[in-house]
């Protein structure tokens, strides 16, 4: 069972079984992107978790909220010099390049979640890292889809900036 289907039974939600344009988001970005994110997408579409967390997601077809932030991220750091600072020490991730933080999420509380996605990895095995809003960060060895459900659903898990799994059942709410 994949991380993705855990998190479905943990909030007790249908798979959208979305259809999306992993091939245009892809060369969009110019990236693959991991294979567990793109199966969370299809399942779940657009939505926040717990009231909390949302994932850049894409409704189907060639739209990506990932893609826009990306994109969005990128002209923030190079127009303005604050901007680039913001994401030090790691930088952006550039497509062939070295490596640097791709951000697949945020949460209410201004905390970012991202890969340290580096092109010479597969993407399946960039792990993630999580800021908070006053850019202290952790890695997580795991997948996307592993670290979400961890998060929400895994009482045993430390969780990140003091938000983590409890006694209530995770929840999933679509945006309308």
């Amino acid at each position: 069972m994949s991380w993705a289907d855990r998190l479905v039974m943990a909030v007790g939600r249908r798979p959208l079984g979305l259809s999306v344009d992993w091939s245009a988001i892809e060369a969009r970005m110019g990236t693959a992107l991991p294979a567990d994110y793109k199966e969370f997408c299809e399942i779940f579409g657009s939505g926040y978790f717990s009231d909390y967390l949302t994932v850049y997601d894409s409704v189907g077809g060639e739209d990506s909220r990932l893609a826009d932030v990306y994109e969005g991220n990128w002209q923030i750091a190079e127009e303005d010099e604050a901007g680039r600072y913001y994401y030090a020490p790691y930088g952006l991730f550039r497509p062939n390049s070295q490596g640097g933080l791709l951000q697949w999420g945020t949460s209410v509380q201004g905390d970012e979640f991202a890969w340290l996605a580096d092109s010479s990895m597969p993407p399946e095995s960039w792990p993630v890292l999580a800021r908070d809003d006053a850019q202290h960060s952790q890695h997580f060895a795991m997948s996307m889809s592993e670290f979400v459900y961890r998060l929400l659903a895994d009482r045993s898990f430390e969780g990140f900036a003091g938000f983590g799994a409890t006694e209530e059942a995770p929840d999933f709410t679509p945006y309308s």
